[in-house]
């Protein structure tokens, strides 16, 4: 691997697990953008390979996350069952989407959530459900997350998280603490499959990897100085900015291919 190569994983590595440990999520939102773009992957490879990173980000920050006493056992339960059938599911069916497209519903995938989360601030909750009905919630939410996990190649907290706060009314630092270890669990069985699959690129996991985990320490540092609405802002800024881009680049590209061969009438994967 190049220097320059080698040196863009590493950032990428570190950007990703800084957003981990700061907000709760995998940090595929950041990683997969930069493997497409400086690191020049495949969209499909970059979602499979940013799983095998999370699953190591999000072990570390869960660990300090839950040293703070924040979590809860039955919601990891529920979130935990969905999740791991969800981004098995994903993974298979992340094959069928042709990469562009994949790359759309990314940007739009963010954009929704960044507009969900400034328009609900945390607290409040949508539901008031018993500790039963809370669980099988849970195992939709975590179904949902796995799905996006295993397909976009993110960790998930960006549907677990906002989804836990707005319906349920979990507090911010508690949502984030058991969706990082919900996380470690789907992005574990995502890899796996994308790895059979050969959409995984091991070298440069190899650098990517080792700078994520010191990222992932800090976020999760610099999490416990901010406030639960401070968290979300900063969530759905950094989501937003993300989505446009991928969004934009990814019609552009889009439009330009059906430009240069209308009969063809598609974009090859």
């Amino acid at each position: 691997m190049s220097r320059r190569r080698a040196g863009w994983s590493a950032a990428a590595g570190a950007a990703g697990g800084l957003l981990s440990g700061l907000l709760g999520g995998g940090g595929g939102a950041v990683m997969v953008p930069l493997m497409t773009g400086p690191l020049g992957m495949r969209q499909h490879v970059a979602h499979g390979t940013s799983l095998v990173v999370i699953t190591a980000t999000a072990a570390v920050a869960a660990v300090l996350y839950g040293a703070a006493g924040h979590f809860d056992a039955v919601l990891f339960a529920g979130l935990a069952a969905g999740a791991l059938s969800g981004a098995y599911a994903g993974a298979k069916a992340a094959m069928k989407v042709p990469a562009l497209r994949l790359r759309q519903l990314f940007g739009l995938f963010l954009l929704a959530v960044s507009l969900r989360l400034l328009v609900f601030e945390p607290g409040a909750g949508m539901v008031h459900p018993g500790e039963a009905l809370e669980a099988g919630i849970a195992l939709v939410i975590g179904l949902a997350g796995g799905l996006a996990s295993g397909a976009l190649g993110v960790g998930g907290g960006a549907i677990f998280v906002p989804a836990m706060v707005v319906v349920l009314g979990i507090g911010q630092h508690e949502a984030q603490g058991i969706s990082l270890v919900v996380i470690v669990l789907a992005s574990a069985m995502g890899a796996l499959t994308h790895y059979r699959q050969g959409t995984v690129d091991a070298q440069a996991a190899r650098w990517l990897a080792p700078a994520a985990v010191p990222g992932a320490i800090a976020g999760a540092g610099l999490a416990t100085i901010l406030s639960g609405r401070e968290l979300q802002v900063v969530f759905a800024v950094v989501l937003s900015a993300i989505g446009v881009q991928m969004l934009v680049t990814a019609t552009r590209r889009l439009r330009a291919a059906a430009a240069a061969s209308p009969a063809a009438g598609a974009v090859r994967p």
